[in-house]
């Protein structure tokens, strides 16, 4: 009896303290501490032309016209030192010397009278093989670049399977005897080992024709300044007009096209072994360049010739005999401009000698020959480098809005290159008046804050449309140097110049794949300045081609501008962004820095 008892006291007891605990908790739920909301603050946008930059502080170079419907025309040409790989350089086997005294004890030791047999300049396009399913045909040719099993030449066998099979994915009949490769059971592929390029870095029409001329430079591009006493490198900058004014003999000037396709090579058959055909053998694959045949003439006094000469012995005596080479595109069917691999370009100079051949019979003389021999030798455009531009006047319309330094942007114009850049402060209205301070007064957690910056369609659609650039690059001018969101942000892209994806910069398009908007988030950086961590500095904003670029390049002195980022001074590309004080049409997308921010109830 006293055990029943108890336990209807604990079981009243733990009723009456559930129903206290349930009461305090609706009361917690009820309190709502804080709130949550967005504030657009006002941003204050001005224009700046981009002076000459240091054309020999970069490592991408270009080759020839650029031209779009608001910013006009640009051209632009390539000039580089030579060097070679060895100094005292011996064509053939022999010196010259032993060539013409002989070797004691060498009957080899013969004139061996090189002759230049053919003189070809090699540029490489940069190119891609992207192939994201993995079925061995690259995105640009694969009809279906997700799904391996696709069938991009419709035989009935999937890319995956053909590529397997070693035969062609994109030729139903590989060995062409008129049966399908679905069909075919003994499929032998005669281009096995040959690859698909995609050029990359062509901007215009890549089926253009034009015209290329290879000059000799007459002019010595020093690596010294002599007005600061040799003790700085010399400075050569982008508006230079050496081309026009040292270009010495004409090596090539003739009209070509573009081919995308690998460049094979076979070897030459030997006519001893009868039963193999050596001409089927490939000797070497080159990736698609532009090859063009130089004057043979030239390159045989200018190089073979001189061999055993000091003008060969070393570097620093070439360079001062052999100034170097300008290569100029011009005529073009239509506009093209080109980024090219120069820094693996190269002269490739074939010669054939004589060479005395013993046939493994020393004491024997009586099967000796003298026979033809093939050799080569390179020239690389390493040293000095450069480019050198010319721009059309921009109308009369961006000169006046890029010469206004007081009023609020109304259109924001961006150009790499000698082009425009924006200059951009934060928290200033359209009066000139920094809304910091009352910011800082209302005790505003920030969560995020990003810069919208939305692309004015239609001007660009009106002019006829324009290449727009994939990324825009919002940097520190006073510190020369990304936002700390750049820093912070470990987002991996597709590619390494489309990293750092949640700062963002990237384009953004609309419903008809043309460009939108821009969004660069800045979070760590607004949240810095509030709390007065760090300065509020004024922000440069330009067209990027590789975020992952941080470098900068100085310009020629302008005012207060020094430098600009590297991946500007190699994009070409331009874009309108409707500003922060846009016509009353615009006004919803104007430039702004959108805040969002927590707001704790006292």
């Amino acid at each position: 009896m006293n055990y029943i008892k108890f336990l209807f006291v604990l079981l009243l007891f733990m009723t009456s303290c559930n129903k206290d605990y349930n009461t305090v908790g609706v009361d917690l739920i009820d309190n709502k501490p804080f709130n949550t909301n967005i504030e657009e603050v006002p941003v204050f946008v001005k224009m700046n032309k981009i002076p000459p930059y240091i054309a020999n502080a970069i490592s991408t170079f270009q080759l020839g016209i650029y031209e779009d419907n608001i910013y006009g025309k640009s051209k632009v040409s390539f000039l580089s030192q030579l060097s070679f790989d060895t100094p005292n350089a011996v064509f053939g086997i022999f010196s010259p010397t032993d060539e013409i005294n002989g070797m004691e004890d060498n009957i080899a030791a013969i004139p061996e009278l090189e002759t230049i047999k053919d003189v070809f300049l090699d540029i490489p396009f940069f190119t891609n093989v992207d192939d994201d399913d993995n079925d061995g045909v690259i995105n640009l040719y694969d009809v279906d670049s997700e799904d391996p099993y696709s069938d991009s030449d419709g035989d009935g066998v999937s890319d995956a399977d053909e590529s397997n099979a070693g035969q062609d994915p994109l030729n139903p009949d590989t060995d062409g005897d008129g049966i399908l490769d679905g069909d075919d059971t003994d499929s032998i592929n005669p281009n096995a080992g040959a690859t698909l390029y995609e050029l990359d870095s062509l901007m215009g029409n890549s089926d253009a024709k034009f015209k290329l001329k290879v000059s000799e430079l007459d002019y010595f591009l020093r690596p010294f300044d002599p007005e600061n006493n040799f003790e700085t490198y010399q400075k050569y900058y982008s508006s230079n007009s050496i081309p026009d004014n040292f270009s010495g003999t004409v090596l090539f000037d003739e009209e070509i096209e573009i081919n995308s396709k690998e460049l094979v090579f076979y070897k030459e058959d030997d006519p001893e072994t009868e039963e193999d055909d050596e001409s089927e053998i490939v000797k070497e694959r080159l990736t698609p360049r532009i090859r063009v045949s130089l004057d043979k003439d030239f390159f045989q006094s200018k190089i073979l010739d001189k061999e055993g000469s000091d003008d060969l012995a070393n570097a620093e005596n070439f360079k001062l005999f052999f100034k170097g080479i300008i290569i100029d595109a011009y005529d073009f069917s239509d506009p093209l401009l080109m980024i090219l691999n120069f820094s693996e370009a190269e002269i490739r100079i074939v010669y054939d000698y004589q060479k005395y051949d013993k046939n493994d019979t020393d004491d024997d003389t009586s099967d000796d020959v003298i026979e033809s021999t093939e050799d080569e030798y390179k020239l690389n455009l390493n040293g000095i480098k450069l480019n050198s531009f010319k721009y059309d006047l921009y109308p009369a319309e961006i000169i006046t809005a890029i010469s206004d330094t007081i009023n609020n942007a109304g259109l924001v114009y961006l150009k790499g290159g000698e082009g425009i850049m924006a200059e951009i402060e934060l928290f200033k209205d359209d009066n000139g008046n920094d809304l910091l301070e009352e910011i800082r007064k209302k005790e505003w957690l920030v969560n995020e804050a990003s810069l919208s910056i939305y692309i004015n369609k239609d001007m660009l659609s009106s002019s006829g449309g324009i290449i727009e650039p994939s990324r825009l690059y919002l940097y520190d001018i006073d510190n020369k140097a990304p936002l700390i969101d750049y820093f912070v942000d470990n987002s991996a892209g597709p590619k390494e110049y489309q990293n750092k994806i949640v700062h963002g910069g990237s384009i953004e398009l609309d419903e008809d794949k043309n460009g939108l908007m821009y969004k660069i988030r800045i979070s760590e950086h607004i949240k810095n300045v509030i709390r007065k961590d760090s300065t509020n500095t004024k922000l440069g904003l330009v067209v990027s081609s590789d975020i992952s670029n941080t470098i900068n390049v100085e310009v020629e002195t302008k005012d207060l501008m020094t430098f600009i980022p590297n991946s500007t001074a190699i994009n070409p590309l331009g874009t309108v962004l409707i500003g922060p004080s846009p016509s009353a049409e615009y006004y919803e997308k104007r430039m702004k820095l959108d805040l969002y921010y927590t707001k704790l109830n006292n």
